[in-house]
């Protein structure tokens, strides 16, 4: 198997990308909760595993990761927000390991 390395802009798209996908998704399930329905459709049920593969992927993420993958990618992300955890060389430092690890436990890149 030929390995395909991804560049830094290519990993950080695909991970804006499976961001606004999760938003989405569970944007609609708690509409469908809200509403007091149950997951019926195919659609839903998709939204569904999103949900639940990113939950254990972030699972299986070390507490930064977790952390910065949140915040930065699968959340509304804030500017600055990582000021209350990092100095932002380190920051920058952890983020690029973050996307690295978030991508490879969902075997990604």
């Amino acid at each position: 198997m030929t390995e395909n390395t991804l560049t830094w802009q290519q990993k950080l798209n695909l991970m804006y990308r499976i961001g606004d996908v999760y938003r989405s998704s569970r944007r609609r399930l708690d509409i469908e909760a809200a509403a007091g329905r149950s997951i019926r459709t195919e659609a839903l049920r998709d939204d569904l595993e999103m949900k639940m593969l990113m939950d254990r992927t972030l699972a299986d993420c070390c507490p930064y990761t977790r952390l910065i993958a949140t915040k930065d990618f699968l959340e509304i992300p804030r500017k600055g927000w990582y000021r209350m955890y990092f100095s932002q060389s380190q920051y920058y430092r952890l983020k690029h390991k973050a996307v690295d690890e978030f991508l490879h436990c969902l075997d990604l890149a």
